[in-house]
């Protein structure tokens, strides 16, 4: 006999309102007893509407979703594998130049894990990286645009994603040319990256193309006074002293 997508519901609710509700027995408390009445009555009407469910057909049930819960869990586990791979292999897409090959595996992996941050922000470098690519076919401001939209995405999931918060930032002041724009999420990683000299320098930048000279001389000061790479105390006070004397 065949059974409808409705009855497969019903059957797979009861499954799970067995495993997780008190099991009905006659004797048993009221407030016991009834919400897993109710909820059995909902669900299977003529079956189970004022009747007891029976000691052996618990026992049967519970064997059912012991079978199944074991199905779901490989079932799972596969998936979980699957987002992984298809993760492993966008980085390794990426590292040889292959944009396009790497936004279809992170898509892939994102249909499985859609609230992976680290998934959106892979796709937001693939999407900006790959954009040079599709000029010539008038596409690349919808990759810039897409590139966007991952790293908002990306730091929906988490607000305080580093890499997302630069990304953003770079792509946001130089390639689709909305500076103003890119203050905001590179202010932001200034404030909870301490450590490294790159956002503070990516800050400056931003502010001298807004005319905003002052501020960008008081940070390459810093930088050029608390920098831990001589490299980067250098280009810090070259670029403050070319501000001073533009000013």
């Amino acid at each position: 006999m065949q059974h409808t997508g409705t009855d497969r519901v019903r059957k797979l609710a009861i499954l799970l309102a067995v495993l997780i509700l008190p099991v009905v027995f006659p004797g048993c408390a009221s407030e016991d007893v009834e919400p897993a009445l109710d909820f059995l009555i909902a669900t299977e009407p003529t079956a189970y509407e004022g009747v007891p469910v029976p000691t052996e057909r618990v026992q049967e049930l519970r064997r059912d979703v012991q079978r199944y819960e074991k199905q779901i869990d490989e079932l799972i586990q596969s998936m979980s594998q699957s987002a992984s791979l298809n993760k492993l292999l966008a980085n390794e897409l990426m590292q040889q130049g292959l944009f396009g090959p790497a936004l279809e595996a992170l898509q892939r992996a994102m249909a499985l894990q859609a609230e992976n941050p680290v998934l959106y922000y892979l796709a937001g470098v693939a999407a900006a990286r790959s954009a040079p690519g599709h000029a010539i076919s008038g596409e690349r401001q919808d990759r810039l645009v897409l590139a966007e939209e991952m790293y908002r995405r990306a730091l929906r999931l988490d607000p305080n994603y580093r890499e997302a918060l630069y990304g953003l930032g770079v792509l946001l002041a130089f390639e689709l040319n909305r500076p103003v724009e890119a203050l905001e999420p590179v202010r932001h990683l200034t404030r909870i990256e301490t450590g490294d000299m790159a956002p503070r320098f990516l800050l400056a930048n931003i502010l001298v193309r807004l005319g905003q000279t002052t501020e960008a001389e008081t940070i390459y000061d810093e930088i050029a006074r608390n920098a831990t790479s001589a490299e980067q105390r250098s280009r810090a006070g070259e670029n403050r002293d070319a501000l001073r004397r533009g000013n």
